[in-house]
């Protein structure tokens, strides 16, 4: 003997799987207000790597700056969210930018044009401080002047 489903409990069921086929609504994304954030010192000096660099030698500057963060985040409390750190891309050459952390956000790697995940978790304070050392490198041969950097942090949190 064969069950047959009344009409409405087939239309409920097939309701229920269109619901559950349906993705979620995606996160919003948000720049993150750092005004309070500062930088040790706002001109920060490349060195060469090696001392002279040749044909088949190592063309890497680097350069080192201490930034003191300041985030806003009192509209995202006791929200899940993910934040990232950005650098706008750069001019020409391509700069990666690594750095570390004290442990309330985790270190990593950007590359010019980029973000990469720094927290995630339940925001719960209105601020979070944090001091970050990074670790700037570029190749020499494809730096032409002084840029200036733009790094700034994206919040998504889900609707």
């Amino acid at each position: 003997m064969k069950a047959r489903l009344p009409l409405a409990a087939v239309a409920a069921l097939a309701g229920l799987l269109a619901l559950a086929a349906v993705p979620p609504a995606s996160a919003a994304t948000y720049r993150v207000d750092d005004t309070g954030s500062f930088v040790s010192q706002p001109v920060t000096p490349m060195r060469w790597r090696q001392l002279a660099p040749g044909r088949s030698g190592d063309h890497t500057m680097e350069g080192r700056m201490s930034v003191a963060l300041r985030l806003n985040l009192s509209a995202w409390v006791n929200r899940p969210a993910r934040i990232y750190l950005a650098l706008a891309p750069t001019d020409g050459e391509q700069l990666v930018a690594t750095w570390r952390t004290q442990g309330r956000l985790l270190p990593g790697t950007v590359r010019g044009g980029g973000r990469t995940l720094v927290f995630e978790g339940v925001v719960r304070e209105s601020f979070l401080q944090e001091s970050i050392v990074i670790d700037l490198a570029v190749d020499g041969r494809k730096l032409e002047r002084a840029q200036s950097l733009q790094f700034f942090f994206e919040i998504e949190v889900s609707p």
